[in-house]
């Protein structure tokens, strides 16, 4: 669900009637159209190309387009060849000023930029807008925006800030309150990190628990420090957090920037979380300089010991904003600004201790390996009965076998790097 588009309409000055249109969950591509006054598009850096060319040709039609979001935040200059106006970082804090200049009749600015305005709240989204029958998961709610460090990779603290701000609880109340109406108990909390203020984190547990719901987010794995917040989550439905591990190996660690953890204190720290009967998934990222093959291999094989009940293996990419492309660009070793190429799956840079082919090839080795019906077994067990992990790891294992049968090709193994020798 697009909660960056919800967002944006809830703040919105009351003058304007708005329309909200995901081309996600059309049937075919959104044609522009002459009958609006102003279009906002949002985009990643993997969406990049589709917004520049919708607000093309939105402009070629007269009508004034603001581009906002990620990418056109760490790149407001080439976003302004496409637009009128760029929105860069909160919208709260920046779409107001643009709308009310218009609306009043003031030539817009080029650039709002969320740091020279005054913090805004972060509002409630206008859910009303979106159909619910088009998502499968209708109710992701934002409660905290933000991340206090500083890993070399990562967009959030390059375009939101490194200051970790959070909605009230009264807000996020209303909001689950309101879904819960139509049926909901189940809540995927859409942050980088929940728990990035533990006390704010438990007010917000506490105050949840009374609703009986279930619901599931992001963190970081300092959680692990706070026992009192972990039974907290616990008791108000967590059921599980994805966890940003990256790698197991201490100089990877080094090399991403993420110095507030420790590689060998992971394993005691996820099994303190999962003490309390919270499932984990773990994020890993393939492609530091510190990778070859093997260290892939035992990234996966770390994955197996600390049993997650889920795991991704996305390849290292350098996006626009990030400390990493900045050195990257610097060192020459981009080998695309294709920005559709900058998804996670494609390799758009030069590895250094691996071929692009082997490093895609660690990435498809790695799902296959950890999805695998032994180590499903291994990990899962049989008791409790952990129904909706087993479901998707048997779907994406089924899935993975029958993409690779019907290109004609043997399920990728980490045994297939001795013939690269």
């Amino acid at each position: 669900m697009p909660v960056n588009l919800a967002i944006c309409a809830a703040i919105a000055p009351r003058e304007y009637k708005v329309e909200i249109i995901d081309e996600c969950v059309l049937d075919k591509p959104h044609v522009p159209r002459n009958d609006v006054d102003i279009v906002g598009i949002g985009a990643m850096t993997t969406q990049a190309k589709r917004a520049y060319a919708l607000a093309d040709e939105y402009r070629k039609l007269g009508v004034k387009v603001i581009l906002g979001g990620i990418h056109p935040s760490a790149l407001p200059d080439e976003a302004l060849e496409h637009c009128d106006t760029v929105c860069m970082g909160d919208a709260e804090g920046t779409l107001p000023h643009a709308l009310n200049d218009l609306a009043a009749g003031r030539p817009m600015k080029q650039k709002y930029n969320w740091r020279d305005y005054p913090s805004a709240p972060i509002a409630t989204p206008r859910k009303d807008l979106l159909n619910p029958k088009d998502y499968l998961v209708f109710n992701p709610i934002q409660t905290t925006r933000g991340c206090p460090h500083s890993c070399s990779f990562c967009t959030t603290p390059a375009i939101f800030g490194r200051h970790f701000r959070q909605r009230s609880v009264e807000s996020i109340m209303d909001e689950m309150k309101e879904a819960m109406e139509t049926g909901s108990r189940f809540f995927i909390f859409s942050d980088d990190n929940f728990a990035g203020n533990h006390r704010w984190a438990l007010e917000l547990c506490d105050a949840i628990t009374p609703l009986k719901i279930k619901w599931a987010s992001q963190c970081d794995i300092l959680i692990s420090n706070n026992e009192k917040l972990l039974a907290a989550m616990r008791r108000s439905g967590c059921q599980g957090l994805i966890l940003g591990l990256e790698s197991p190996n201490p100089d990877t660690l080094t090399e991403a920037r993420k110095n507030y953890v420790r590689a060998e204190t992971y394993l005691p720290r996820i099994k303190t979380i999962q003490k309390h009967h919270i499932s984990l998934w773990g994020a890993f990222i393939f492609g530091f300089d510190n990778d070859d093959w093997r260290n892939c291999q035992a990234t996966v094989r770390f994955a197996h010991r600390a049993g997650l009940v889920m795991s991704c293996y996305p390849i290292l990419t350098p996006y626009p904003g990030t400390v990493l492309f900045e050195e990257f660009k610097k060192q020459g070793r981009l080998l695309t600004e294709d920005w559709d190429k900058y998804n996670g799956a494609t390799v758009v840079f030069q590895p250094k201790r691996m071929t692009v082919e082997q490093l895609r090839h660690a990435q498809m080795a790695a799902f296959c390996d950890f999805y695998r019906p032994r180590s499903a077994f291994s990990r899962l067990k049989l008791w409790p009965l952990k129904k909706c992990s087993w479901l998707a790891n048997i779907a994406i294992y089924r899935g993975l076998v029958y993409y690779y049968h019907k290109k004609g090709r043997p399920v990728p193994s980490f045994s297939d790097f001795h013939h690269y020798a």
